[in-house]
């Protein structure tokens, strides 16, 4: 193992200075509060907290046997009035996540007029995991998550005929949800992607295939979920202190939705996963965008640009945001960033009927 890592180093060393840079974004614009999205200083006050929390236990929840007989935790929430509907949203959340954690989201999606649909990976959240180490983040293969979530749409979203059909990726998520265009290209109206997971920092992706081993171990520098929390101060994630202690909050809550460091493997197979995205990348016809925070640590934002370059110059209807000021999280962070993003999402779902 040592000498797996010193490889890794070895290599991190070597590539430091490299570094592959595309045609930038351009930055979305401050947008006013016109869709009366939630806002920190709501969260502060608990009449507003219990609301959210009120509105999330409406939801219709239940499982379904997944690929490889993996049971598939999912939730949902319908407009009461379907003639004013504006459509139906479906949630592809990211790694470590759960549907718990986008109770204030949620929240903000049905109060616009859509219906919501979320469901947990398999290996997080309250799906089941594939091996014993409850806390390891691991896959099988990637595109079971695909499998997964065309098998809840055709089950869950597909029967109710909404007008419209939205996807909306985080993470993760945005490439489980890239894959999915590709291979089903007609299912959605749009698709807006948050921080989508099209690439991970240099050399991940180079070194993973030797570091790779038959058992699921940690990858270098991951842990559990109790030694892997950060302090606010050093947190990658958001800018947002409320939202972030809201996170913390509800892992407490919900200790079984906890999920901790990444394993080799599974890093292995989402590499492997971001070939494939490039390589059908003209497969998809869905009209989409793509937001990119300013301080990204966790995903390759490179590849986003040129992600974004390449289905343009195919002739998609695509487009890139730089978020000034924002970090990973787009819909958990500061409210100026997370309400430019949900607000340019909305008025590019509207058009998009």
């Amino acid at each position: 193992m040592l000498n797996r890592k010193l490889f890794l180093i070895a290599m991190l060393i070597g590539t430091i200075f490299s570094a592959c840079t595309y045609k930038d974004f351009d930055s979305l614009q401050k947008s006013d509060n016109n869709y009366n999205l939630t806002t920190e200083k709501y969260l502060s006050e608990n009449f507003t907290v219990e609301k959210i929390d009120s509105f999330y236990n409406t939801g219709v929840e239940g499982v379904f046997v997944g690929e490889e007989n993996i049971k598939i935790y999912y939730k949902y929430f319908l407009q009461q009035n379907r003639l004013t509907e504006k459509g139906a949203i479906v949630i592809s959340a990211g790694r470590t996540e759960a549907v718990v954690k986008y109770k204030e989201l949620i929240y903000d999606l049905y109060k616009n007029g859509y219906s919501v649909y979320i469901h947990d990976h398999r290996g997080q959240g309250l799906s089941d995991r594939m091996i014993a180490q409850h806390d390891i983040g691991y896959i099988d293969d990637f595109q079971n998550f695909v499998k997964d979530l065309k098998q809840f749409y055709n089950s869950f979203v597909k029967p109710n005929n909404h007008k419209s059909n939205y996807l909306l990726a985080h993470s993760m998520g945005g490439a489980i949800g890239m894959i999915y265009l590709e291979q089903y290209p007609n299912d959605f109206n749009a698709a807006a992607f948050s921080s989508p997971m099209l690439g991970l920092p240099c050399p991940t992706c180079l070194v993973i295939g030797f570091l790779t081993d038959d058992k699921p171990e940690y990858a270098m520098g991951s842990t559990d979920y109790e030694n892997g929390i950060e302090l606010f101060s050093v947190n990658t994630v958001t800018n947002s202190k409320i939202r972030y202690d809201r996170m913390l909050k509800v892992f407490e809550e919900y200790p079984k939705a906890r999920l901790g460091g990444a394993s080799y493997d599974w890093v292995n197979k989402s590499c492997s996963a971001f070939d494939y995205i490039f390589d059908n990348y003209d497969k998809i016809k869905t009209p989409l965008i793509v937001f990119s925070g300013e301080e990204e640590e966790i995903v390759k934002t490179s590849a986003h640009n040129k992600f974004i370059e390449m289905l343009v110059e195919n002739g998609n209807d695509a487009k890139g945001y730089l978020v000034k000021q924002a970090k990973h999280e787009l819909f958990i962070e500061k409210d100026i960033a997370r309400i430019s993003v949900l607000t340019k999402i909305f008025d590019f779902y509207s058009s998009k009927k």
